[in-house]
């Protein structure tokens, strides 16, 4: 038993970005009742995991991160999706405490409660409420950070057949938006230029008041960041409003992240995704149509239940026609409790590693091109780093979110103009021009050179 009143606590986050940000407000919650959050694991009294459980790989690891310290004798907490999808039969070897992802407010007066032999019978709790509350807990700036997450919704309605999310994260709840303008204009006091709001469908927000594209033009008007980025977009829910308001504002970027996840009718049927092959490319269209100067991303899986070579060329074929500028590819993994998982999967692993290199290769060369025509043109880029190969170079993103080499070693937050000079790989090389004011909004018709 530990004796100290000041427990000191380590949080290790396996997934996506709102795991990240549910991390964080996990983190100052524990903070504000007294816990003390320290580097490593191993100066932590309790350790906690918050686990995403799409795929496979990022729950194993989480559940070994906590399992190898409870062997030391830590305190173990599992969070997230992988606690939420467990909740019935409550199989988390290596686990002393489990919390749901709307359990997390919960937190700090349990792990006391288990510390003084309260622990509770049924460790996934609070399952309905405490998300909004949390959410309302005043995040502090990351030290030297300028770019942060906020979450402005989170569950989702859609029930795609491969998916979990509706059973770990639950249905649709959206923040109130003056809650989160509250929040915005926090972080942007504490010298923060750039933000995402999260969601795992966020233009499906809705408070009662705002729809989505009320609550991007509310946050452009009456906040004063750099930039202002949004993810995830489910393709049947992005509108005409959506991109109207983002080609009018000052701050939106025209950034749009949009799952495609396959390329044939018959697979997206058997997905439920609620669109078709020719309804995702005129999606696609519309988009450039009204903003000439997108990049359009997604997501793409290979080996889906049935999936044949005939529904893998329909993949390529949108790949080809969309003209990504990025994809995150992946081969199919079945998750419990979900549909498809109870579809049969006749397509071996070595046609699925196939299919998965050839769309990377496709992906890639079509990227390839798209970045080339980068080439003599100027952008505003806002440092994030030294570059991961040469530390005499920097790293950076556009406001179209690609990510460049810039020539010469500079602090990040640094935000400049730049041409582009050439490409190595998917990365534009930048020649700097000059730097400018973090909260001056680049306008290219406007520099002079």
């Amino acid at each position: 038993m530990i004796k100290t009143k000041k427990l000191k606590f380590y949080i290790r986050t396996f997934g996506c970005q709102m795991n990240v940000y549910d991390s964080r407000l996990v983190s100052e919650s524990l903070k504000l009742s007294g816990f003390e959050e320290v580097n490593t694991p191993e100066e932590a009294d309790v350790i906690l995991s918050n686990t995403c459980s799409v795929r496979q790989k990022a729950e194993e690891r989480g559940v070994k991160f906590l399992r190898d310290y409870k062997k030391q004798g830590k305190i173990t907490v599992m969070l997230g999706c992988v606690a939420q999808q467990h909740r019935r039969d409550q199989v988390l070897p290596g686990v002393d405490l489990a919390f749901g992802t709307r359990s997390y407010i919960l937190l700090p007066q349990y792990i006391m409660g288990y510390l003084n032999g309260n622990a509770p019978e049924n460790r996934i709790l609070g399952e309905d409420f405490g998300l909004l509350e949390l959410t309302d807990t005043p995040l502090k700036r990351r030290a030297t950070w300028i770019q942060e997450y906020v979450n402005i919704m989170q569950g989702c309605d859609n029930f795609c057949s491969y998916c979990i999310v509706p059973f770990t994260r639950g249905r649709e709840i959206s923040r109130p938006s003056e809650h989160i303008l509250k929040e915005l204009i926090n972080l942007q006091k504490q010298g923060v230029v750039e933000v995402t709001l999260l969601g795992q469908n966020v233009n499906s927000y809705f408070d009662g008041k705002r729809q989505f594209y009320q609550l991007l033009d509310l946050l452009d008007k009456e906040t004063e960041f750099l930039r202002i980025r949004f993810t995830t977009s489910h393709p049947r829910d992005l509108t005409y409003k959506v991109l109207r308001v983002i080609a009018d504002s000052t701050r939106i970027t025209d950034w749009i992240h949009l799952p495609l996840q396959a390329g044939s009718t018959r697979i997206l049927k058997k997905m439920r995704r609620g669109y078709t092959k020719e309804e995702y490319i005129e999606i696609a269209n519309m988009i450039r149509e009204v903003l000439p100067e997108a990049t359009i991303t997604t997501d793409i899986m290979v080996g889906f239940p049935g999936e044949t070579d005939e529904d893998f060329e329909d993949t390529l074929d949108v790949v080809r026609k969309v003209k990504f500028d990025h994809a995150f590819t992946f081969i199919y993994s079945p998750r419990p409790g979900t549909r498809a998982a109870k579809l049969k999967d006749d397509t071996s692993n070595e046609v699925k590693g196939k299919r998965l290199r050839i769309l990377i290769e496709e992906v890639n060369r079509i990227a390839h091109i798209q970045r080339t025509r980068m080439i003599s043109k100027f952008y505003d880029f806002l440092v994030e780093g030294e570059s991961r190969k040469d530390k005499s170079l920097s790293a950076g993103r556009n406001r179209g979110f690609i990510k460049g080499v810039i020539l010469g070693n500079y602090p990040p937050g640094t935000y400049l103009i730049g041409k582009v000079i050439d490409v190595k790989g998917l990365a534009p090389i930048v020649q700097p021009v000059k730097i400018i004011d973090k909260f001056e909004i680049y306008n290219e018709l406007t520099l002079s050179v």
